[in-house]
């Protein structure tokens, strides 16, 4: 089984005895139209595009002149002038065209025309075996672009297809088909025929009235190809002899087809590279309706498409997201699991360190309390007694707090003047003093307060 490379384009061309021709990067023969649409559906072919032919007699042709400036401004008329041309409303047909010549302000196009059902009967026949073609195009389209495709817009030249029942002859001046003419070649000899055939061919050249070279181009078999080339050595100074599209068997080894099938291949071909021609853009026969109708389905397919990868994208930078946000809650739960004992430990310390603080500045005055101690008793007078004291001592300032008692109110107030000599205190300030009664008699109980020299209070 012999599988085919995957192009863009791919063509069909259906013969009149039932078989079809494809190409795809080379014509392939398939024996009836079952075994093609069975390859398509096993995938052994395939196309990203389809273009398929159809007979010209199936279409209605005009040729109609219009004031149009080009063939963009000529196909949009159509729709309005083609009710005076037929008497056919035009939502019943599909229609394409091609310019022919143009006449000052007149563009005159040739006209393909054809009724929606027989469209859409061809269309349904194709879809059945899993073909949706991107364009339609008539036989006589496709085999003219099999030899104009590569023709310069100044150069003149008459176009020869011999095929085994006719010869056809195109005629071509400034890029632009002119004349297409059939020479039956049935119930009779080709020899027969050369008088008539030489005598056409040399009004065609007459006809296109040009003084550039015409160029004569013959595609026949190459079994009587150098026949008709010396038919018109004398005639034509340029003469190219054009090779055949080779036809292959898609299921067997011989490719022996005895000269049939010409006229078919050379649609088949043509068709694919009728797509790179310009001037045909508006002669798909699929219509704009049709087409409108496929691009919209495209679109809404693309939208839905985007749509969906947004929502997987959205979703994908919540998800990357969230999990960032998992991870760091994890590292920062670890984290805290490890520091919290360090923490611990540090306050413990802390709290130790605030103890040996204190306890060291209890130490620090500890001396200076015993020295006040000593101070107090060298210098209190006898009727003097110390019940209570309290040291305090700030970064400014230590002072001493004191209760006592005294014999007499007068002894108490005396009590500062008796620490005048102290070289560690000064002078006791009597804060409040109070006369209190006893049994046999009174005592006087009293706060002082007293500074430490060298710090005012």
């Amino acid at each position: 089984m012999r599988y085919i490379k995957k192009p863009k384009w791919g063509s069909i061309k259906i013969t009149s005895c039932g078989s079809v021709i494809a190409y795809l990067s080379s014509c392939i023969y398939f024996e009836n139209i079952d075994r093609f649409a069975d390859a398509v559906k096993r995938k052994q072919i395939y196309a990203k595009h389809w273009i398929i032919s159809i007979p010209d007699n199936l279409c209605i042709t005009k040729i109609i002149e219009l004031p149009a400036s080009d063939i963009d401004q000529a196909y949009k008329m159509l729709e309005f002038e083609l009710s005076s041309y037929l008497p056919l409303p035009i939502e019943e047909l599909v229609y394409g065209c091609m310019p022919i010549s143009r006449n000052e302000n007149l563009l005159k196009v040739l006209v393909y025309i054809l009724k929606v059902k027989a469209l859409e009967d061809i269309l349904a026949k194709l879809k059945s075996i899993g073909i949706k073609p991107s364009r339609v195009m008539v036989d006589s389209v496709a085999a003219k672009s099999w030899f104009s495709n590569d023709e310069k817009n100044d150069s003149a030249q008459i176009n020869l297809l011999f095929n085994n029942k006719n010869t056809i002859v195109f005629a071509i001046k400034d890029g632009i088909v002119q004349r297409q003419d059939d020479i039956s070649l049935e119930n009779t000899d080709l020899e027969n025929q050369r008088e008539y055939i030489i005598e056409q061919i040399n009004n065609t050249a007459t006809e296109l009235a040009t003084d550039k070279q015409i160029t004569l181009k013959i595609a026949a078999s190459q079994n009587i190809g150098e026949k008709i080339k010396s038919w018109f050595n004398g005639n034509f100074n340029n003469i190219e002899p054009l090779e055949l599209p080779q036809l292959n068997s898609f299921d067997k080894e011989s490719n022996s087809f005895n000269g049939k099938f010409i006229f078919e291949s050379v649609v088949a071909q043509g068709l694919v590279k009728s797509v790179e021609n310009p001037e045909l853009k508006y002669l798909n026969l699929l219509g704009q309706k049709v087409i409108k109708k496929a691009h919209q389905k495209q679109f809404i397919k693309n939208s839905v498409a985007t749509f969906v990868l947004a929502i997987f994208t959205i979703f994908s930078l919540w998800l990357n997201f969230v999990v960032m946000n998992w991870r760091i809650d994890y590292v920062c739960h670890k984290l805290a699991k490890e520091i919290a004992p360090i923490k611990h430990i540090a306050i413990d310390v802390e709290s130790k360190h605030q103890k040996l603080k204190a306890i060291e500045a209890q130490l620090s005055n500890r001396k200076q309390i015993s020295e006040i101690f000593s101070q107090l008793y060298k210098y209190s007078p006898k009727n003097i007694s110390i019940s209570q004291m309290s040291y305090s001592s700030k970064a400014d300032a230590a002072s001493v707090n004191i209760k006592g008692q005294a014999d007499t109110l007068s002894s108490a107030f005396e009590y500062s003047n008796a620490m005048k000599n102290s070289e560690l205190l000064n002078s006791i300030q009597i804060i409040n003093a109070q006369q209190i009664p006893k049994p046999g008699g009174s005592i006087v109980e009293f706060k002082a307060e007293c500074t430490m020299k060298g710090n005012s209070k």
